[in-house]
């Protein structure tokens, strides 16, 4: 069995190797936060509860999307490795006077994910009860459990990197390892996008679907970029909205073209995120132009051999 089929039928751990965290804390971070974000901090994220939220220029466009967590006193946000140095140095442009200080804690911070219809149990003996509640966050000494969205049970341990690796070692005596990559087939799944630095700076939150994962706030004050956000919402019309799809060939890169066939072949749309389907090709998330998936085919390649599949969402918009 490989490790796309184990992720989708037995209980899993993998250390999060591509993922980072920025640390943020001092006596103005909430506020801080709470002004730079799309989703309502002051009121979403507690010691109990995470939530999705994303970072926009002032276009409006998506530089950076997150899972953020308060623990100790401290937010953490959880992205890509890639876009940590990025994100971190545009935020403290715009710290100013403000009481706040953020740190790059990825080497001494680590994530372990786990999934599985019996993983409940075997974290509850392990490091004790996960939380109920979706998004919720539960504290074990110095690791914080976070359940996540996914088929089935699933959730980010996050805690010093010494104590992640001695639990995952005492997991894989019991749940099958695997590779960061099967574990963003559960993303796939689930249809929560990850934002990759090919696709930095290109989609407002609607186009991912933000609005429909928890992870934008329209009630909430002022942050960059919230003009075009609130507009788009309440004036605009989207002409353009994430899918879930699957493809007869290899997993295309972030970033990668979509396509109709015309008299031409034009692009439509883009690739967020795409990994292998056990049962053969691939399963993807996709923005593409709404009024193009009406009316004909989308196509990964420039040939006419590439015909997508679209899928069901898990949520409704």
């Amino acid at each position: 069995m490989n490790e796309f089929d184990a992720v989708l039928k037995q209980d899993t751990a993998v250390e999060l190797s591509d993922y980072g965290l920025i640390k943020v804390e001092g006596d103005d971070a909430q506020t801080f936060l709470h002004n730079q974000f799309t989703n309502d901090l002051e009121h979403g994220v507690t010691e109990t509860t995470s939530q999705l939220s994303a970072y926009c220029s002032p276009k409006g466009r998506i530089l950076a999307l997150f899972r953020i967590f308060l623990s100790n006193g401290a937010y953490y946000l959880a992205m890509p490795k890639e876009l940590i140095e990025a994100t971190q140095k545009r935020l403290s442009m715009f710290v100013l006077m403000s009481k706040v200080s953020l740190e790059d804690v990825s080497d001494s911070v680590k994530q372990l994910g786990v999934a599985g219809r019996g993983i409940e149990e075997k974290l509850r003996a392990l490091v004790g009860q996960p939380p109920e509640e979706m998004n919720g966050v539960a504290t074990s000494e110095n690791v914080s459990i976070i359940r996540i969205p996914g088929p089935f049970p699933r959730f980010q341990l996050v805690g010093p990197a010494d104590e992640i690796s001695s639990l995952s070692s005492k997991l894989t005596t019991f749940a099958t390892e695997i590779s960061p990559n099967a574990w963003e087939l559960l993303d796939i799944r689930t249809a929560i996008p990850v934002i990759k630095q090919a696709n930095v700076d290109a989609f407002v939150p609607q186009m991912v679907n933000l609005q429909a994962v928890d992870g934008l706030n329209f009630k909430k004050g002022c942050y960059p970029g919230q003009e075009i956000v609130a507009r788009m919402q309440y004036l605009g019309k989207l002409k353009r909205r994430m899918y879930l799809a699957h493809s007869n060939s290899e997993p295309a890169a972030p970033g990668d073209s979509i396509y109709v066939h015309e008299a031409e072949p034009r692009k439509v749309g883009t690739v967020i995120m795409a990994q292998t389907n056990p049962e053969g090709g691939s399963d993807l998330l996709l923005v593409a132009e709404i009024e193009a998936t009406d009316s004909q085919p989308l196509h990964l390649l420039e040939n006419t051999d590439s015909a997508l599949e679209l899928q069901e969402l898990p949520y409704s918009l």
